[in-house]
């Protein structure tokens, strides 16, 4: 190329050049890389009870440690997919890093999620004593608040009570009909070839009407018990997940979610997790509180919550507890003038100067974690299908959360 001066010389580029790479994949990470600090974690893990799952005879299974060690480092690189993952085995040094030469398939990877959706939950606790040993999670003042997280469906997927009621109506007439149309079949059969021996089996229409309907009451029944007296025609319930429910998300849009808890510490470190499938946060303020003693085995020295936490009953536990909270008595929206006695308590004591200044926490306290988890994590949609699985999914994020923190502080 003819230029003012001269030409451009350009370096040499050959991409069928063949390259030296490093003998061993360490070498050719950054040493600051998180990578690391997950697989010394997961090393020093006692993994008995993923361990204890296995069987001993038969083909061997792929080691829990290496599989953990995936889930772990996937929730901080932002990939929750069984097949996104066994994809960056092959071509994500990191990933290769962590599987130590063995490349197991989505299914494997995806198996072991569903597996230990329980297991996951002595992670996350392992995390929070890991982080209180090196001097994080102060307890001094923790911050509990929610966020709605999606769920693995639609609302393409759901069906209003009166809908229900009237597909099980023609459901039971279809069912009726080709009942009625078999019995003649057989007659007929009997007259011609003599009495047959019943082995013939329902046919497959029939079959699969008989599950459609058994499906369509179990969840018919799961929504009336969970509405009560506050059930309308209109009220629904989705068919793929009937755990979940419609709820307002950030965007300001309905849809089907569950609402994911964490209480939070002076350092931002996660210290209890919770999901539950009800958009209201009010019944979840007194076993968040016991969910951060059994984790970090004390009583924080004052919860803080936001408005939305709020009740007589609520109070009245705690108080009976000594637990010791700030709890918002009027929020963005116009409330009733507070009544019950430890509420009209509550609102004289978010007076005073000490308390407003531990409050004005809450927001940045509480809700950072929920911003890097959606946004630096792109955790925003939950994999898995039920409350128990969605469960164990948000103890994966949480405790891949922690780590992360924990990481940032060792490097700094």
């Amino acid at each position: 190329m003819a230029v003012m001066g001269g030409e451009i010389d350009f370096k040499d580029y050959e991409q069928a050049q063949g390259q030296l790479l490093p003998a061993h994949l360490r070498d050719a990470l950054d040493a600051s890389d998180p990578v690391f600090f997950i697989d010394d974690f997961v090393e020093g893990l006692d993994l008995l009870a993923f361990e204890s799952r296995y069987a001993a005879t038969g083909e061997r299974a792929y080691p829990p440690r290496m599989l953990l060690k995936l889930w772990l480092f996937g929730a901080i690189a932002g990939v929750y997919s069984g097949r996104e993952m066994a994809r960056r085995v092959r071509f994500d040094l990191r990933f290769r890093y962590l599987a130590g030469g063995l490349d197991p398939d989505f299914r494997t990877i995806n198996r072991f999620r569903v597996r230990h959706r329980e297991d996951f939950a002595l992670i996350f606790r392992e995390t929070v004593r890991t982080a209180r040993a090196a001097g994080l999670g102060r307890l001094g003042r923790v911050t509990i608040d929610g966020t709605k997280i999606r769920a693995n469906t639609s609302r393409h997927k759901a069906m209003s009570h009166a809908r229900m009621q009237q597909a099980e109506a023609e459901l039971e007439a279809q069912i009726a009909e080709i009942l009625s149309q078999l019995e003649g079949v057989n007659e007929r059969e009997d007259d011609e070839h003599g009495d047959g021996d019943g082995s013939g089996g329902l046919p497959a229409e029939l079959q699969d009407r008989k599950r459609r309907i058994e499906k369509l009451r179990a969840v018919r029944q799961q929504l009336e018990a969970e509405r009560g007296e506050r059930l309308k025609s209109s009220s629904q319930k989705s068919f793929a997940d009937p755990d979940a429910n419609m709820m307002m998300t950030g965007e300001g849009s309905l849809q089907y979610c569950y609402n994911a808890q964490a209480a939070t510490s002076e350092d931002g470190l996660i210290v209890a997790t919770g999901v539950t499938d009800s958009p209201l946060d009010v019944q979840q303020l007194v076993p968040m509180v016991e969910a951060i003693q059994k984790t970090t085995r004390r009583k924080p020295d004052v919860v803080v919550a936001d408005t939305g936490y709020l009740s007589e009953s609520n109070l009245k536990q705690l108080h009976a507890k000594r637990q010791r909270c700030l709890v918002a008595v009027r929020g963005r929206k116009p409330r009733p003038w507070p009544s019950g006695r430890h509420t009209k308590r509550m609102h004289r004591l978010l007076r005073l100067p000490w308390a407003k200044q531990i409050y004005a926490h809450r927001k940045t306290q509480g809700e950072r974690p929920f911003a890097e988890i959606k946004q630096t994590m792109r955790f925003r949609r939950f994999a898995l299908r039920g409350r128990g699985n969605t469960r164990g999914e948000w103890d994966v994020v949480c405790a891949a959360f922690n780590l992360l923190h924990l990481h940032r502080a060792a490097m700094a």
